[in-house]
């Protein structure tokens, strides 16, 4: 079995990722307001990314011995109009672009090279998330 402490940590980063399909589909479904119908497909999209986060990252886990979490975090409910939505949904990432940092140098440090490109292309993505949300609130 590989690093049981790095295994953890995949597990973590699985739930955020399960709570964040949730939370950003939600948004997607009850979003109000003059602009959610444009954008309420971009949330959409989103989520399916996020779905493929947690697909990779359980795969991730169950090749290195650990047993992938189906257990999300807690899942922020709110958001009803766009703005409200996006600034919950940007902290989101946000929080998650500084895990995702901390994720790799645990990777780096176990010598886990696979699994840090791993980190690595899914910190890319949530970067484009962080970027996403913030277009959406004009910042």
């Amino acid at each position: 079995m590989a690093d049981q402490a790095l295994i953890d940590t995949l597990n973590d980063l699985r739930a955020r990722e399960l709570a964040v399909i949730v939370q950003y589909m939600r948004h997607h479904m009850v979003m109000t307001g003059a602009d959610a119908a444009a954008l309420a497909g971009d949330f959409k999209s989103i989520s399916i990314v996020e779905m493929k986060h947690a697909e990779a990252l359980g795969e991730r886990i169950d090749f290195l011995g650990g047993d992938p979490t189906t257990k999300p975090t807690e899942i922020k409910k709110g958001g009803d109009t766009l703005e409200s939505a996006a600034s919950i949904d940007l902290a989101s990432e946000k929080e998650a672009v500084e895990l995702y940092k901390k994720a790799i140098k645990q990777a780096d440090e176990a010598g886990d090279v696979t699994t840090r490109r791993l980190l690595e292309d899914i910190l890319a993505d949530e970067e484009d998330h962080v970027n996403d949300f913030q277009m959406m609130l004009g910042k």
